[in-house]
């Protein structure tokens, strides 16, 4: 096994046997290609780092060109393929209702490190507030994006945004300089503990972000006397 998952255990609510749990992988942060790049170049691969951008540049862009042509692509580590999304009312795509992008499913390559992988439990949760997911509901794809525009769909434990602290709601938070912008809360479309459906504001200006909900929800029927909030791990970038 040269793969190592860290991952907690939250307590099922649903079922009434306390001894019930569901994994939630502990992430790790999040990585760009020039990280990848960067552990490439670490390994100690015998070419020029400018060699080894252009070549990476010029495959992904190939296979992106390939499957928006209609392609079904195998990358080896995933599958990719167009899909347009929306009911067609004519005979014509209308930008309100239509839209493209390319379905990825795991590859051989994924699958065979799946099978070398080992999973390292780090015991109960210590906070049940977590976000687990965002899908950007444009593409219907969890790839770190999210449209201005659009809804985002947030999904986790304890998340329902509630309560009289002035810190209370949704926020991104710029990962460069660290500037928060507060939704307002009309743009939070769907408000419940296991997952939010947000507007992501028209205006937003496009970069990367970090996602923080503040609430002071318990599911027990009170509010906590101070607000709590989570952070999710994986940077967005806003488009």
């Amino acid at each position: 096994m040269k793969n190592k998952l860290k991952a907690w255990l939250r307590r099922l609510e649903v079922t009434p046997d306390p001894n019930d749990f569901t994994a939630v992988v502990s992430y790790m942060g999040s990585i760009n290609q020039k990280g990848v790049i960067d552990a490439i170049i670490a390994d100690g691969i015998e070419i020029k780092r400018e060699t080894v951008e252009a070549a990476v540049n010029r495959y992904n862009r190939k296979c992106a060109e390939f499957a928006l042509n209609g392609w079904n692509v195998d990358t080896g580590l995933v599958y990719m393929r167009a899909v347009i999304t929306g009911a067609f009312y004519g005979k014509k795509m209308d930008p309100e209702r239509n839209s493209v992008y390319v379905s990825v499913t795991q590859g051989a390559e994924i699958r065979k490190e799946v099978a070398q992988t080992q999973v390292e439990i780090l015991g109960e949760m210590p906070d049940v507030m977590y976000i687990l997911q965002v899908t950007n509901m444009q593409t219907k794809t969890a790839d770190g994006t999210l449209t201005r525009g659009r809804n985002a769909l947030v999904e986790g434990g304890y998340l329902k945004v509630t309560g009289d602290n002035p810190a209370v709601g949704v926020y991104l938070i710029h990962a460069e300089n660290g500037t928060e912008t507060k939704l307002d809360d009309d743009l939070i479309v769907t408000n419940d503990p296991s997952k939010l459906l947000l507007l992501i504001p028209a205006d937003c200006p496009a970069g990367v972000y970090r996602l923080k909900v503040v609430t002071q929800f318990t599911g027990a029927g009170k509010l906590l006397k101070n607000a709590r909030e989570t952070v999710f791990a994986q940077e967005l970038t806003v488009i």
